[in-house]
């Protein structure tokens, strides 16, 4: 989209706020005769350092009707080291090759003194996987205690609303962003993840929000963390015009709620015949219940339509032109789903959400642009639809899109008029427990001993069965065979398999849950090892490889996992005659944690032995989302277990 809902809205809203006229706007420069910058030396260890780091964003009146938006981004780094020339010889600019560029320049300070400035002849293309090209330069003969420093402005889509991230992996001494506005617009500014406070002065006609930080630390990435929402980052919005309405908050939750339910349940007399003869034509109006009835339109909404996020035109989103195509932008997309309920009768909401993983929407600070992704909810099954993504099926969601706030526009009525007001609550996701990667495998000597056969089953449900529905579906049979040739691997450590089957691999079971299966008999020596007169089992190994979780340097985040889920796999070993297992219990691990009496999370493999088979059991959970900094060593011990498990190894002894 995703910004499809939000730019036409903004379509519809900014003419009104937009008067008077001034061409100037502020120009960024740098000193003519630099020195080259000293960090303090608790930076010596780091291969660069951001000595200042200025983000302006201008809005400039330029007719009666138009306001424009400027963005100008300047740095100077400091070099350390080979490391930190290796990372900063090439500067990617933020921005492609249709920007409206305004100024540009760059140069090097070497630490003789010489100045080294950019030839924009040397900006070149870089063309990304998604095919849109970006402007790069590379910087030669940088040395060791070099300065860099660059700044350029561009020209841009007037927006209201938007978020600069401050805090990246390389420290910053100095951050300064300001948001430059005729003196009638009053824009907000919200930190996010540090404390600041902005300033707002008015010079020469012109409104000045600022806000300045001084040695912002670096963060690097850390596993089983939300990197970009744990960011340092400022948001901000247009929230009042002195000039038109005075005192009234502006772009609210509910005025966005009024909006998208205008755009998406308002048709035609000649939309309303078109969609009742899909419906006719399908039976659906003959369909009893509710939930069935959603299946089946989405089903056949996503078998039969395409979903192209690029579309944006006005006549391709037509629901003329959707129906006739066979395919739709996100607005004409979600307009035939809403048309269809309508249609049946089916009580629903629109619903917006961001991505837990960068970016959330914050009931007390109305950045539309954070409202990225769309859902349907259903109040009466209380479950969720994702229309815009076609591998996943009610009642799943992309698991980011939930555990975290959504704007639900619930549809009210005053008089003959309808219209929704914005509700911020959490979109929550499916139970913890219906979402599983289990193994069902059993294991076997051949009669020389040397090698097992290994009949298992790998049984994915929930939201971790949606990437293997991916696969199976959307892959040619050369892939499918390469991947369970991979996925057999993981678990037998061999690729000598004598038969396999994938059961429920279709979209449609998914909403049912019904579990992807896959199902291989293997001939495996690598599980088996021979010591003299004992056999030595390598059963941690049947569980696949584990992630282990050492760290040398300190935990800096809380906790965040993709989605709760389960972890259950039963092992048997047929036990050979005339052999014992002398070491079972190594097999029992246990680490859980409970927080106010409920468990949480944890690691529980035990056993036991029945005539001449050893049944392994093993339960490993994360029944949330979401662990706090608190329970971070706890989180890594229960990681650390199944790792520990994956080194067993069972010794077997002559009687």
């Amino acid at each position: 989209m995703k910004r499809q809902i939000i730019s036409i809205i903004i379509v519809l809203t900014s003419i009104q706020y937009l008067h008077a006229q001034t061409s100037h706007i502020e120009t960024e420069t740098w000193v003519e005769k630099p020195k080259i910058t000293t960090p303090d030396s608790k930076y010596s260890k780091e291969s660069a350092v951001i000595i200042y780091d200025k983000r302006s964003v201008e809005f400039a009146d330029i007719s009666k009707d138009e306001l424009t938006e400027y963005y100008t981004l300047h740095k100077i780094i400091h070099i350390n080291d080979d490391r930190g020339i290796e990372g900063f010889n090439k500067i990617y600019l933020g921005f492609s090759e249709n920007a409206d560029v305004v100024d540009v320049k760059a140069r090097t300070i070497l630490p003789g003194g010489r100045i080294v400035e950019l030839d924009k002849n040397n900006i070149k293309d870089l063309k990304e996987e998604d095919g849109n090209v970006y402007k790069i330069f590379a910087l030669e003969g940088l040395e060791k205690g070099c300065d860099i420093e660059y700044f350029y402005t561009i020209k841009k889509q007037t927006s209201f609303f938007g978020r600069e991230v401050l805090q990246r992996n390389i420290p910053v001494l100095e951050t300064k962003f300001e948001i430059i506005a005729p003196k009638r617009l009053k824009f907000e500014i919200k930190p996010y993840n540090f404390s600041v406070s902005a300033t707002d002065t008015v010079l020469n006609e012109k409104r000045i929000s600022e806000c300045d930080l001084k040695e912002t630390p670096g963060v690097d990435e850390e596993k089983y963390a939300s990197y970009d929402a744990n960011l340092g980052r400022v948001e901000y919005k247009l929230s009042y015009n002195d000039a038109t309405r005075a005192g009234e908050r502006l772009f609210t939750w509910n005025e966005l709620a009024k909006r998208v339910y205008g755009i998406y349940t308002f048709f035609s007399d000649k939309e309303y015949k078109t969609i009742s003869d899909i419906v006719t034509e399908n039976g659906w109006d003959k369909i009893g219940d509710e939930t069935s009835k959603i299946i089946a339109v989405e089903g056949y909404l996503k078998k039969k339509y395409s979903y192209n996020e690029e579309l944006t035109s006005d006549d391709g989103n037509k629901l003329e032109s959707v129906v006739h195509n066979k395919i739709g932008g996100t607005i004409g997309i979600l307009r035939l789903y809403s048309a269809i309920f309508k249609n049946l009768g089916v009580n629903y909401q629109f619903v917006l959400t961001g991505n837990r993983n960068t970016f959330i929407i914050d009931r007390d600070f109305e950045n539309w642009n954070n409202c990225e992704n769309p859902l349907f909810y259903f109040p009466a099954e209380n479950k969720f639809l994702a229309p815009t993504r076609p591998d996943y099926r009610y009642p799943w969601i992309f698991p980011y899109w939930g555990a975290t706030n959504g704007l639900f526009c619930k549809s009210t009525s005053l008089g003959s008029f309808s219209t929704a007001i914005a509700i911020i609550k959490e979109i929550p996701l499916e139970d913890y427990t219906k979402s599983f990667e289990n193994i069902e495998a059993r294991l076997e000597l051949n009669t020389n001993m040397d090698s097992l056969t290994i009949d298992e089953k790998q049984i994915y449900g929930g939201y971790i069965a949606v990437n293997y529905r991916d696969i199976f579906n959307f892959s040619n049979e050369e892939q499918k065979r390469n991947v369970i040739k991979e996925m057999t691997k993981m678990f037998a450590s061999s690729e000598n398999i004598l038969s396999s089957e994938v059961l429920n691999p279709d979209f449609e079971s998914g909403t049912a849950n019904l579990p992807v299966i896959l199902h291989t008999k293997t001939k495996s020596g690598e599980l088996i090892e021979q010591a003299g007169n004992k056999l030595l089992l390598k059963i941690g190994m049947a569980i696949g490889p584990q992630e282990e979780m050492y760290q040398e340097k300190a935990r800096k985040e809380p906790v965040s996992i993709e989605f709760g889920h389960v972890e259950e796999r039963k092992i048997e070993f047929v036990i050979p005659p005339g052999y014992t297992i002398s070491n079972p219990d190594d097999i029992k691990i246990k680490q859980t944690y409970t927080d106010n009496g409920e468990l949480t999370m944890g690691f529980v493999s035990d056993y036991e032995i029945k005539g001449n088979i050893l049944a392994i059991h093993i339960m490993e959970e994360y029944r949330k989302t979401y662990y706090p900094f608190s329970q971070f060593d706890q989180f890594r011990k229960i990681i650390n277990a199944s790792s520990d498990f994956n080194k067993v190894v069972l010794v077997l002894e002559k009687k």
